[in-house]
């Protein structure tokens, strides 16, 4: 008979009910995804949009219309997969406020702020080629140590983490780079 990983009698649980995580396992996990995504996206976004020719202001603008968008999105998608998945397998929690709203809340907050960290560089610096360069940049170098931190957190490889992290954040930045390139031809 196969146990579920989420079951309470998988092996793993007691593993991840040792672990001391800042705000509780599921909701650090949640704000480390809207971390990740966040700013990996909000990159990957105005350098999409920065091969439009658009006014600094108008960029601006719309990557942070874009970064509003997906943050709400990128919430709402965790909220009903945990709280459906749940639901079909019979597990689902008496707080739906506290076990589904607070994980996607916490995610939209995490999502948001760290993608308006990307853009930054381009409210304060007026050539717009640098601070694009610019935002690559601390974006690739915080999913690094973002990375390293959660594998700590974890018990985890950390440098392992930290590059796949800053792979997978540089693969998000370079599909803005080729769209952004692509629509302008």
């Amino acid at each position: 008979m196969r146990v579920a990983s989420t079951s309470r009698h998988h092996p793993l649980h007691r593993r991840r009910r040792s672990l001391s995580v800042p705000l509780g396992t599921q909701r650090f996990l949640a704000a480390f995804e809207g971390f990740e995504g966040g700013f990996a996206i909000g990159a990957s976004i105005v350098i999409g949009l920065s091969f439009a020719g658009l006014d600094r202001k108008l960029l601006i603008s719309t990557a942070l219309i874009s970064i509003i968008v997906n943050g709400f999105n990128s919430a709402s998608v965790k909220y009903s997969s945990e709280h459906y998945l749940d639901e079909i397998d019979g597990r689902e929690k008496r707080s739906p406020f506290r076990h589904y709203f607070m994980p996607a809340l916490i995610e939209f907050i995490a999502y948001f702020t760290i993608s308006f960290v990307s853009i930054i560089p381009l409210i304060f610096i007026d050539n717009t080629t640098i601070a694009i360069g610019w935002s690559c940049a601390t974006t690739l170098f915080i999913l690094f140590a973002a990375g390293w931190w959660r594998a700590f957190m974890l018990h985890m490889p950390r440098w392992r983490d930290a590059l796949e992290t800053t792979i997978l954040g540089g693969g998000i930045i370079l599909v803005g780079l080729v769209s952004g390139y692509i629509l302008h031809l």
